[in-house]
């Protein structure tokens, strides 16, 4: 058992031992993930971004799972002076079903982001670690 301070309370958690062959991932199989930064010039586009992917988002997600995103999740910057930065974290089956998924992703920015004006800036890597817990 390990004893921790997490906020300024003690914490217990018992470490599970893995073996290597829990833990390995082949090349091709590991997942791939693609971090995006956002920021809108106005609420105004992030508020149109917002409607368009409310109206068109399960469609072209229908179609990129079937190319493998496994999840995405979006989630809006507090801790800086803006309200008009949010990060996307995309989640892909492989580096291929990243790729795979691109002409999706070709075909949502002339429809959902059409008339908004955002700067846009990624990041891409094969997942090393993961945790949910």
């Amino acid at each position: 058992m390990v004893l921790f301070l997490w906020h300024g309370r003690k914490v217990s958690y018992q470490p599970r031992f893995v073996t290597w062959m829990d833990v390995q991932m082949s090349k091709i199989d590991a997942p791939f993930t693609n971090v995006t930064l956002q920021t809108f010039a106005t609420e105004g586009d992030m508020a149109l971004v917002n409607q368009q992917w409310e109206k068109l988002g399960a469609k072209y997600l229908e179609r990129l799972k079937k190319n493998g995103l496994l999840s995405y999740e979006v989630a809006k910057i507090w801790n800086k002076d803006t309200k008009l930065m949010r990060f996307v974290i995309f989640r892909y089956k492989s580096a291929d079903a990243y790729k795979n998924c691109q002409p999706i992703w070709s075909e949502i920015e002339k429809t959902v982001f059409k008339g908004a004006v955002i700067k846009v800036t990624a990041y891409r890597g094969i997942t090393e670690e993961y945790w949910s817990i």
